[in-house]
């Protein structure tokens, strides 16, 4: 059992290594690109031709924009989590201030009749609307800067 299994091996291991993987030509058609050849087609080199330092200095690089993008996702998940920590516990709050109500107090007039300070507070906000509706704004004239006199 155990020698079938390592003829296996090596079968599968001969046969990918049999296959190589041969480079293909790239044909440029007009803008596009195929591998198969066309009329007027030109033959595209498309190896790598950067040295070994450069493609190890690329990967690098590559690797250390990506940690720097993937602590950035972490600081913006956290702060996003945080932030809609903060407003449940403001919308929480403003729900438990919506549910208790001020008791308002009345005055008592001269007249016996009750006042309610939002009864006062209505017909002041009234007469300023009146107010205002006539109200224009004027800008005021601009004063040509004075030359600063030069002493030495």
């Amino acid at each position: 059992m155990k020698f079938n299994t390592k003829i296996a091996i090596f079968c599968v291991a001969l046969y990918a290594l049999s296959t190589g993987a041969a480079g293909q030509n790239v044909y440029k058609c007009g803008s596009a690109y195929s591998q198969k050849p066309c009329v007027d087609g030109v033959v595209v080199d498309v190896q790598d031709s950067r040295t070994p330092a450069q493609k190890a200095e690329s990967d690098a690089l590559i690797k250390r924009d990506s940690a720097a993008a993937n602590a950035m996702e972490k600081t913006r998940l956290k702060e996003e989590a945080q932030q809609r920590a903060d407003n449940a516990k403001l919308a929480a709050a403003a729900a438990k201030n919506a549910t208790v109500k001020p008791k308002s107090k009345t005055n008592e007039r001269a007249d016996g009749t009750a006042s309610t300070p939002n009864t006062r507070a209505k017909k002041k906000t009234a007469k300023k609307k009146k107010e205002t509706a006539n109200f224009k704004t004027l800008t005021p004239p601009v004063k040509p800067k004075q030359a600063a006199s030069a002493s030495l």
